[in-house]
């Protein structure tokens, strides 16, 4: 699993040239810390780096960790091309995609297709969501999908899905946060729920 849409942060358009988005997720099973880093060369070049580490409590047999470094394209204000190389359970991996995307004030959505070399290859498909909505003039409504499938000959190799519900503030959302991972046809999946907060620097 690529995560090939920076849990919906580094294809905003703004005017930073640098960004730095941590998300914290105290969950009943484990914590994960999630961060992306992202620095626009100008309004068609992008580089972007990926760290995810999910830490149990109780045991490390399903501790998950990921990095990822991406040169990102965009051929359009809708359509960009990425190339990605990282390091995942249980190796190194590759990664070209093609991305669509609608970004509004208060939404934005995002499909992205793409293949993934990590011995052998597999089909990658990712969307994601994110809707805020103001509720008052300081106050958002937030929520946030990240829906992803690995795919290959044998079947689904890799998938995950990751929801945030909440509220925002400015540059900082909080609220219930609920991990969803399954891994080669679903013979083990993790579930992790808690609380979450992510802030924009």
């Amino acid at each position: 699993m690529t995560l090939a849409l920076f849990w919906g942060v580094t294809f905003k358009l703004t005017a930073q040239p640098v960004t730095y988005v941590p998300d914290l997720n105290l969950g009943h099973r484990s914590f994960t810390y999630l961060h992306t880093i992202s620095y626009s060369f100008n309004d068609k070049i992008r580089i972007n780096n990926l760290t995810l580490l999910d830490t149990e409590y109780q045991e490390d047999k399903n501790n998950i960790f990921f990095i990822r470094n991406t040169v990102s394209f965009s051929i359009s204000q809708k359509i960009a091309l990425n190339a990605a190389v990282g390091i995942k359970n249980p190796g190194s991996f590759l990664t070209a995609s093609a991305q669509y995307r609608v970004v509004k004030p208060t939404y934005w959505f995002a499909y992205s297709l793409g293949t993934t070399y990590q011995r052998g290859f597999t089909l990658e498909q990712a969307v994601s969501f994110d809707y805020s909505p103001y509720l008052t003039q300081t106050l958002q409504l937030y929520f946030n999908l990240l829906a992803i499938a690995n795919v290959h000959r044998q079947g689904y190799q890799r998938g995950l899905q990751f929801v945030r519900l909440g509220l925002k503030q400015q540059k900082a959302s909080y609220g219930f946060a609920l991990n969803l991972d399954q891994f080669n046809n679903n013979t083990k999946t993790l579930q992790n729920a808690g609380l979450f907060i992510k802030y924009h620097f």
